[in-house]
């Protein structure tokens, strides 16, 4: 089980538990009443009972978000519950005369209670949020993957194809580092592995072997919830085939990613208009794709990329099906979006042009990188 999976475990066994522990108490509440024991605000035992049961609904209604609110008032419900119950069970033990029935119900709301507390100290409060702050500078890395140089690592990656009796070995064996705010192409024949090793660097398909991590967490890990959640918020997509949705216009084909990620709709509003005017397609926010030029398509898929301000760009030939003139436009966009907001792009590319625009070309051939260039500093690696 990976260490995602233990923690969604751990926390949903304490809401259980916890849920369980309530219902219990909610039921001691109304055996009080039953018995005569009418609400009096004065009465402490009452007053500690309802707070037990109002900051345990918060505690498991947070556990279910994932809020950090959530694992503080389910510890102080759970405190808050046992130490009344803990002193009942004395009380009883020491009692001359016995209650079974007294002392049966105080044992397992205690059962019930230390329980969710074991499971909340598995997977503590503090982290139920993962803070993961936006970097604006690629010298300058965030306090939680500050120890992280690179923003993306492949370890000993291999992608095979099963194709009935035949083996497609697409990669083979790929060891791959770029550091946050490195602007690198990727080229090679067809056939060579590019696109295959750009999928899995965006965490759209997985290797055979080896190891993807993006900014220190092995995504092979993660969850298909957690992995559409990584894509959503760290990483932006260009395609060389735009990928925009025909039928919709620009408006709705840039702000699905800010849909899915939960902006409001007057943020959407105020990210698409930014980025059109970003990219100079300010007036085609109500146009459809079919009746824009490739160049404009591509600038929209651009604009789309970044609407969750990623991270990371990966780019698969975006330059592949525009003129030449317009292929330099967006690489000078591409140039300009790292300097200025420190963003990882990663551009696989048939272009030698477009490749000596970047800070270093990767050159892979028959599934495996074979010599890396940095173009304007006269070497190879």
């Amino acid at each position: 089980m990976s260490e995602n999976m233990q923690k969604s475990f751990f926390r949903e066994a304490a809401a259980v538990f916890l849920a369980a522990f309530i219902f219990l108490e909610f039921l001691s509440f109304l055996k009080m009443q039953l018995n005569g024991l009418h609400l009096d605000l004065l009465r402490i035992n009452e007053i500690i009972t309802l707070a037990v049961i109002g900051s345990g609904l918060v505690g498991i209604c947070g556990l279910i978000m994932k809020k950090k609110v959530g694992g503080y008032f389910s510890l102080l419900s759970i405190t808050w519950g046992i130490i009344p119950n803990c002193w009942n069970i004395i009380r009883n033990l020491f009692s001359s005369q016995n209650n079974l029935e007294v002392f049966t119900l105080p044992v397992i709301m205690t059962i019930f209670g230390i329980l969710a507390m074991i499971f909340l100290f598995k997977n503590p409060p503090d982290s139920f949020i993962k803070v993961n702050p936006r970097i604006s500078d690629p010298h300058v890395t965030d306090p939680i993957s500050s120890k992280n140089l690179y923003t993306i690592e492949a370890k000993d990656v291999t992608k095979k194809y099963f194709l009935g009796p035949n083996v497609v070995s697409a990669l083979n064996g790929i060891n791959l580092k770029i550091r946050k705010g490195e602007f690198v192409s990727i080229m090679g024949p067809s056939g060579s592995g590019k696109s295959t090793l750009l999928n899995l660097l965006g965490a759209l398909d997985k290797p055979t072997s080896g190891r993807i991590l993006i900014d220190g967490v092995d995504i092979s890990k993660l969850n298909d919830e957690e992995l559409a959640k990584l894509r959503n918020e760290k990483i932006g997509f260009v395609f060389q085939a735009y990928n925009l949705i025909a039928r919709s216009t620009v408006k709705r084909n840039m702000g699905l990613p800010a849909l899915v990620k939960g902006y409001p709709k007057e943020e959407r509003m105020r990210r698409i208009k930014d980025l059109l005017g970003v990219v100079g397609l300010s007036d085609k926010l109500y146009r459809k794709p079919k009746t824009m030029s490739g160049g404009e398509q591509q600038r929209v898929a651009i604009a789309r990329a970044l609407i969750n301000d990623p991270e990371i760009i990966l780019a698969d030939e975006p330059t592949g099906n525009v003129d030449s003139k317009t292929g330099q436009v967006i690489m000078s966009f591409f140039r300009k979006l790292n300097k200025e907001r420190g963003t990882t792009i990663v551009v696989v590319t048939h272009d030698p042009e477009v490749a000596q625009m970047t800070d270093r070309i990767i050159y892979i051939r028959d599934g495996r990188i074979f010599k890396e260039e940095r173009p304007g500093r006269g070497g190879s690696a």
